[in-house]
């Protein structure tokens, strides 16, 4: 564990420098993330900063869905005139969320410099840059990118709270981290299991670690479920009994429509929306399952309790589409496609058409491989798995739900920040790579700063 010297100031000015012309570059590809996604968390963020400013009435404040981006987005709509066009909000919006995701980068390589070493930190940050997918969802008023800074807040408190224990700080980040990470991406909320199963694993098998964290562990989670729970009930009062069930709702529409992804068509990796897929046997089954169970919550029980027992009825009749299902989604959630531009319209400097299309798809996918092989690589050598409980923990609770729910690579995209951190950990070790990143830390770390101990 390294003790950063807060005076390298040359490594923060050029993730800024380097964030800032990055940002300008995907701004101006031919595809780009939904300015305003599902609209959901623009429209409840404006009408909370226009209720707020005394422009409209109580009964427009909604949230329907998670509130953390409602929370990031309104104090940043309350800058913004009165009258502005969902335009200029956008503006509004992506500035703050490219600020925000540039001070993550620079979070990022003190973690790693932390936990690792400046060389590590800084892999860890040019692995970013060499796949820059933190930019792509920058640009857009989503949860990916507010769920992407609390990571990065929750890990740097982490990186506080174990080198020194006692230090408040470290575990009152962390915390904040954790609960802001929920509010984004409720998700997560299996982290807070995973965490309780680290604390009862190094009770029995590890009592130095138990000692040491394992009671404030214990306090962080509690703390995060008493402000998660409060936060997620004070949005549900905000919105009234019209939306009060619209969270239990979401999650059984998501799961049924995650028991036709991937079910009969393992290998079609479209986007799951009428436009794309209108000809795939999966998404016409879906359709048809959702018109069959919609007929039977108007004739007899609740939606919920359809949905509930459909999915459970499912799971036990089609074991091996169900197993298999889940590692294919695992799969999918770590590959990306375009589906914004046709293969056909494709268009970006000398990759043209279907061929310059999966051209691009295949470098794009070779690195988001070779990452995933660094992130492999440490997790299979590093013998303290338990220190770095939070890195591998988000990823499980992810894949595990997604997994058995509905998976895009976006609803991934927030654990990032640790995989990047692991792979960068995983391809230091690789000769050439270390000797790589040596040569460029003579020029980025001209006075060579001492550790304090190894980890």
């Amino acid at each position: 564990m390294n003790k950063i010297d807060f005076s390298i100031k040359r490594v923060n000015l050029a993730i800024i420098i380097i964030s800032s012309l990055m940002m300008l570059i995907v701004l101006n590809l031919p595809f780009k993330a939904k300015p305003f996604g599902d609209i959901t968390f623009h429209i409840e963020s404006k009408n909370l900063a226009l209720f707020i400013k005394g422009k409209t009435s109580y009964d427009k404040v909604v949230i329907t869905k998670a509130p953390g981006p409602i929370i990031f987005y309104t104090p940043v709509y309350l800058l913004a005139p009165d009258d502005a066009t969902d335009n200029q909000l956008w503006v509004y919006g992506v500035v703050f969320t490219s600020i925000i995701i540039t001070i993550s980068l620079i979070l990022i390589f003190r973690i790693g410099f932390s936990f690792f070493s400046k060389e590590v930190g800084l892999l860890s940050v040019l692995l970013f840059f060499i796949f820059p997918i933190h930019c792509y969802y920058s640009l857009g008023i989503l949860a990916e990118a507010p769920a992407f800074f609390s990571l990065a807040l929750a890990i740097y408190g982490w990186s506080i709270a174990f080198a020194e224990p006692k230090k408040i700080s470290g575990w009152i980040i962390l915390t904040l981290g954790m609960w802001f990470l929920i509010l984004n991406r409720p998700n997560t909320l299996l982290l807070l299991g995973l965490i309780c199963l680290v604390i009862l694993y190094s009770f029995f098998k590890n009592k130095l670690f138990f000692k040491k964290y394992g009671k404030k562990l214990g306090l962080t989670v509690l703390i995060v479920s008493i402000m998660g729970i409060g936060v997620l009930q004070l949005a549900k009062n905000i919105t009234g009994n019209e939306f009060s069930s619209s969270q239990d709702s979401l999650l059984y529409y998501v799961a049924h429509q995650g028991r036709f992804q991937f079910r009969e068509e393992p290998t079609d990796f479209r986007f799951w929306d009428n436009e794309v897929r209108s000809d795939s046997k999966d998404y016409q089954n879906w359709v048809k399952s959702t018109e069959v169970l919609s007929a039977v919550v108007t004739t007899s029980k609740s939606s919920n309790e359809v949905y509930r027992k459909f999915l459970i009825d499912d799971a036990i009749e089609h074991p091996y589409w169900f197993t298999r299902q889940f590692f294919v989604k695992c799969f999918y959630g770590h590959v990306y496609f375009i589906n914004s531009v046709q293969p056909d319209e494709f268009d970006l400097g000398p990759l043209k058409g279907p061929v310059g299309y999966w051209i691009f798809i295949l470098i794009v996918n070779s690195i988001n491989l070779i990452i995933v092989v660094g992130a492999i690589l440490f997790l299979f050598n590093e013998k303290n798995l338990i220190h770095y409980w939070i890195f591998w923990g988000v990823i499980i609770s992810l894949l595990i739900f997604h997994g058995l729910t509905y998976m895009e690579p976006r609803y991934i995209f927030p654990s990032r920040v640790a995989l990047y951190i692991m792979s960068a950990a995983g391809l230091y070790r690789i000769h050439w790579i270390q000797k790589a990143i040596n040569k460029i830390s003579i020029y980025m770390f001209p006075n060579r700063i001492k550790s304090d101990f190894n980890n």
